[in-house]
């Protein structure tokens, strides 16, 4: 009788570990991350439990642990043509452009990255301030800021690349690293809590590398759909001192993962 209760106890077990593990892949695949906190409460077990289950569903490369539970393995972000790109998460693009607006002061001197996203933040700007200088090394956000009476731009040259509307090289970084700046606004492919920051372009990404070096402040702007993505070209790890600002399409179970990280992430909400 004993030995009867045993097997059946262990195979309940079983298809309780089964079960759980189901869920979590479920959630990852939902949300791109879980936390113990949540999986703990939903399941009805200790966080102990929870992080076990989490060790185990890693070794299968399913998810990578953080502190406060798991996200789903990096994916790669593909590289789109800036054509397409320009036209992808508008919306998302105007959410977070908004929201990285308000952490500009009159009278600042800031660097703008490259980039679709730079683009609609730089229309967000055009016209808000009364007094701001702006460096960038994108053609299309100079030709933007231009317009207005009130924002001095600075163009860094060097050389071309037509398929991002930007100039790099080492003409570039030279010149930028001559600068400095209040913050740096960037713009990157992927960010994700085990590889960092990203981005796909080689050439460009050593200026991104450049403008991290050259300002007090780096705030990182990237709609909901690159988060806990990866591309080609790591530009740093997730820092506490920078800021990451995204949409409110943000799973709360990554934006909570990103807090308990003791990441400054901001949520926006459309203001179109």
């Amino acid at each position: 009788m004993f030995v009867w209760y045993y097997v059946e106890y262990g195979v309940d077990i079983l298809m309780l570990v089964n079960e759980r593990h189901s869920k979590i892949r479920a959630g990852l695949e939902k949300n791109g991350a879980v936390t113990v906190a949540e999986l703990s409460k939903a399941f009805g077990v200790s966080d102990e439990t929870v992080r076990r289950d989490l060790l185990a569903l890693e070794r299968e490369g399913v998810l990578s642990r953080v502190h406060g539970g798991a996200i789903a393995a990096a994916t790669l972000k593909p590289a789109g043509e800036f054509s397409v790109r320009i036209d992808e998460h508008r919306r998302e693009k105007n959410e977070l452009s908004h929201l990285a607006a308000e952490l500009i002061e009159d009278g600042d001197i800031i660097a703008i990255d490259a980039g679709t996203t730079a683009l609609e933040f730089a229309e967000i700007i055009k016209d808000k301030f009364k007094n701001l200088t702006v460096i960038t090394h994108s053609l299309g956000v100079f030709n933007i800021l231009s317009q207005s009476d009130t924002i001095q731009t600075v163009l860094v040259g060097g050389s071309y690349d037509k398929g991002e509307d930007a100039f790099w090289g080492h003409l570039t970084a030279q010149s930028l690293r001559s600068l400095h700046v209040a913050k740096a606004f960037i713009f990157p492919t992927g960010i994700s809590l085990s590889c960092g920051v990203s981005d796909f372009h080689l050439a460009l990404a050593d200026v991104q590398n450049t403008l991290l070096t050259i300002a007090d402040k780096i705030i990182v702007l990237a709609d909901s759909s690159k988060f806990e993505k990866t591309s080609l070209c790591k530009l740093c790890d997730l820092k506490p001192e920078h800021t990451y600002v995204t949409d409110k399409n943000l799973p709360d179970s990554i934006f909570d993962l990103y807090r308990e990280n003791n990441l400054m992430i901001l949520k926006g909400k459309c203001l179109k």
